[in-house]
């Protein structure tokens, strides 16, 4: 496999079967085998084959990451082959040498040493990532983590990761925008209040952070790349559009109907959502544990979160129970 530092890194093959960045897993069912999709309540999917491995590196997995079975793989890992080391060499050393030959150096590394008394394969010690490195190309960022052992996962031994990541939301959601701005703006005509809320705490905006970046946040601050993961992640949240947020405090809660779909709409000042009697409703007392616990109230992809006992929630919970809609309770641990 012939691979150089200018490697397309847009388009690649694994295991001589070719892969865009842009590919569904629905795209890539059609070359990989279907066994092992994850089965969880997450709204992300895992899709994990069998591999030989991937930059020269023998692997036993490789496995495809990304929101849902429609929209692009975010992200592919590997799970690397245990390699013999050589005299005076660490655990890591050949994964480096080989990487090296072909990425160059790494562009950060975090080094994680085995907690004092332990040592490499003994024990739990298969539990810490000691070694970890990460190269930059472009939008794509490749990272390896070297366990402190070797682990038994489902396809044999295994005692590193091999990561690869794409990090440009707006080109991966671009074939999702036009609908999504479309959907915002229709969703958003033809509005009547029923009811506002004021809680005692402020609602914040969803958006997802990635840690892996220089600022985890950025889409807190950049609404194009807040609605990229809008749009890319969520099927029935939008931005609030600026003459109903101008209207609303980041602590009120505006409850809607919608003539136009002929549904309700729940906005804070950041966002809005969708809901009928076929949508998950839940309030839910959250005890006091490690935290100070609170009264949090969910209503599909979108959370609110006031202080305990919130009567603004609780009002909110009957006002939607007299419009005969299902509200589910719950309590969990502040922990």
């Amino acid at each position: 496999m012939a691979i150089s530092k200018k490697m397309n890194w847009k388009e690649f093959k694994i295991d001589n079967k070719p892969f865009k960045w842009g590919q569904t897993f629905n795209d890539l069912f059609d070359l990989f085998e279907r066994d092992n999709l994850n089965k969880t309540i997450s709204s992300w999917k895992l899709h994990k084959v069998k591999s030989n491995g991937f930059l020269g590196l023998e692997a036993v997995s490789c496995e495809f990451y990304g929101p849902a079975y429609d929209k692009p793989i975010s992200s592919i890992s590997f799970e690397l082959k245990p390699i013999q080391t050589g005299w005076l060499q660490k655990p890591h050393s050949p994964y480096m040498e080989q990487l090296e030959s072909i990425l160059g150096m790494p562009n950060g590394t975090h080094k994680n040493p085995l907690p004092k008394g332990k040592k490499y394969n003994e024990g739990y010690s298969s539990r810490y990532v000691t070694y970890a490195p990460h190269w930059w190309f472009g939008d794509f960022r490749i990272g390896l983590s070297v366990y402190g052992g070797i682990r038994n996962e489902e396809y044999g031994e295994t005692a590193a990761l091999l990561y690869i990541g794409w990090y440009n939301e707006i080109e991966m959601a671009k074939p999702y925008l036009s609908a999504f701005y479309n959907k915002e703006t229709e969703f958003a005509k033809g509005l009547t209040v029923i009811a506002n809320f004021e809680l005692e705490y402020s609602q914040t905006k969803t958006f997802r952070r990635h840690y892996e970046l220089a600022d985890a946040s950025i889409a807190n601050k950049d609404d194009d790349i807040r609605a990229a993961q809008l749009a890319l992640y969520y099927k029935d949240l939008f931005r609030t559009p600026k003459a109903i947020s101008n209207e609303i405090s980041p602590n009120q809660v505006s409850l809607m109907y919608s003539d136009h779909t002929k549904k309700y709409v729940l906005a804070t000042k950041f966002d809005f959502i969708l809901f009928d009697n076929a949508s998950t409703i839940e309030f839910i007392k959250v005890l006091p544990a490690k935290g100070f616990g609170g009264t949090e109230f969910r209503i599909g992809e979108i959370t609110l979160k006031d202080q305990p006992n919130s009567k603004a929630l609780t009002d909110l919970k009957a006002k939607l129970e007299t419009l005969e809609l299902p509200v589910k309770l719950l309590e969990y641990q502040d922990d």
